[in-house]
């Protein structure tokens, strides 16, 4: 199928010039049970899954966004709020909006996040798009359905998966340098979503170099969908991921060094994002120089928006940054949180200019303690169910009777850290806490600057809901 395009030009004073790129699905792929979309009068595809739906466009200019929907709609969230954007009203099932700018967003009707919002996901025109004819390309076509794709990628390989086009299958490489998958179309986990035991990811990437990711869609993913395994010199740009499944984190970076990740959409059940240090190797390998930021995220019932953890057992966790990030709604689990389950230290960690609209339960969660996923984690089932530790955190267990020391020898430490710049700017003011296994193996060098709720800047412990248990040099203006 071919790519549609839109042109509108208005020949008046300050002339506005659009352009309007969207892309045919598969027969049948595409669905207009809930939403019909049109965008400067062009109709797009919308692609449903269980928790939500969502159109994909490109555009340049200014567009008008036309919805219309199943549901009789008395009023319109469009989060991030930072984008200032309202309705119009056009009938009870019906609304529209200017965009002037590519933008990720959630469109959630009558105030009940959980009854299908749709994501608009309009991003700016394609660039560097790869030529069709080059032998390291491996290109999906637009327009068709591609089932049980098993991709194993080589040394200079770029997949393109075009606009329109659906993959329903994995893509993954081991010990590779110079690779590229990119386009505007779908890595579908749906054939996967009655299999609770398929472990395939989306993209699995192991000891490989040099890496770009960038501007795909990834639809109801059933497990870890971008895992990135001790690579290095990492790019990942602009994905989009829509998902509702158990242990479906967005994007886990494994032992990873020097990753830019930027612009990227997620909703998942489980983290948005997950930075970890597992895995088998040397323990100076450390996970180092990771940076995220411009993301909107959403997440669900499991896990944590912005996750450090569980899993860190390098000799160093550090180096890393989250920047100008939108998380829309948390359901449960932390909005920011170090889980240090591990022997690394963790420092060196700044959270900057994130603004949260909806966090129901944890703010800031850093702690160290004795967890399932921790290098003595016990994975018996009578020992879980019985040493649970039914509080503020999932996998959290409690230590033996007599067992401290030994247990204290696995654990690291978390320092220097900075949250500057955190705005909660709706819903009620979760609460935080900081927690150090022991005196020695400790939370410490704890900054908070300027965090406000609801544009008031909060400067204690008690305003801010803030709980410290063996934790030092915590300061707060």
């Amino acid at each position: 199928m071919k790519t549609l395009f839109t042109f509108c030009v208005i020949l008046i004073a300050g002339s506005v010039f659009s352009q309007v790129t969207t892309w045919q699905a598969p027969e049948g792929f595409a669905s207009d049970n809930y939403y019909r979309v049109k965008v400067n009068g062009t109709l797009v595809p919308v692609y449903d899954t269980p928790i939500a739906s969502y159109a994909v466009f490109d555009f340049s200019g200014e567009v008008n966004v036309e919805v219309n929907t199943m549901f009789d709609v008395r009023w319109v969230d469009i989060r991030p709020l930072r984008t200032g954007l309202k309705p119009t009203y056009t009938g009870d099932n019906s609304f529209s909006f200017k965009l002037k700018q590519p933008e990720n967003l959630s469109l959630e009707l009558n105030g009940r996040i959980r009854q299908q919002p749709l994501f608009i996901l309009a991003g700016k025109p394609e660039v560097n798009r790869p030529l069709k004819t080059d032998k390291n390309v491996i290109w999906f076509e637009g327009g068709k359905l591609y089932k049980d794709v098993k991709l194993e990628l080589q040394d200079n390989q770029t997949v393109y998966i075009e606009g329109g086009a659906v993959v329903q299958g994995y893509i993954f490489a081991k010990g590779k340098k110079n690779i590229r998958i990119c386009g505007r179309g779908i890595l579908d986990g749906s054939l996967n979503k009655d299999n609770p035991t398929c472990n395939n990811r989306f993209i699995d990437l192991r000891d490989c170099e040099n890496i770009t990711i960038e501007d795909i869609n990834l639809h109801n993913g059933t497990t870890w969908q971008v895992a990135l395994f001790h690579c290095n010199k990492v790019k990942i740009n602009g994905i989009k991921i829509v998902s509702e499944s158990g242990s479906d984190d967005g994007m886990d970076i494994f032992r990873c060094t020097n990753v830019v990740i930027d612009g990227v959409f997620a909703h998942t059940k489980d983290d948005c994002i997950a930075i970890k240090s597992g895995g088998d190797y040397p323990a100076d390998q450390p996970t180092d120089n990771i940076l995220v930021k411009n993301c909107v995220f959403w997440n669900s019932i499991w896990g944590n928006a912005i996750e450090i953890g569980f899993e860190l057992y390098s000799a160093e966790v550090k180096n890393i940054r989250f920047e100008n990030m939108d998380v829309i709604h948390v359901e449960d689990g932390a909005t920011m949180s170090i889980h240090n389950a591990g022997q690394a230290h963790v420092h060196d960690v700044i959270f900057d200019n994130i603004r949260i609209e909806d966090s129901r339960q944890k703010l800031i969660d850093v702690a160290i303690f004795f967890s399932r996923w921790g290098p003595d984690g016990i994975q018996d089932p009578e020992f879980i169910k019985k040493n649970y530790l039914w509080g503020a955190w999932d996998g959290v267990q409690k230590i033996p009777a007599g067992k401290d020391a030994y247990h204290s020898q696995f654990r690291g430490k978390v320092s220097n850290i900075l949250f500057k710049n955190i705005q909660v700017v709706g819903g009620l003011m979760p609460f935080s806490v900081f927690h150090g296994f022991d005196k020695e193996k400790n939370v410490s060098g704890i900054q908070i600057e300027n965090l406000t709720y609801m544009g008031k800047r909060l400067i204690d412990l008690e305003s801010a809901k803030i709980r410290l248990s063996n934790t030092v040099d915590f300061n707060i203006k």
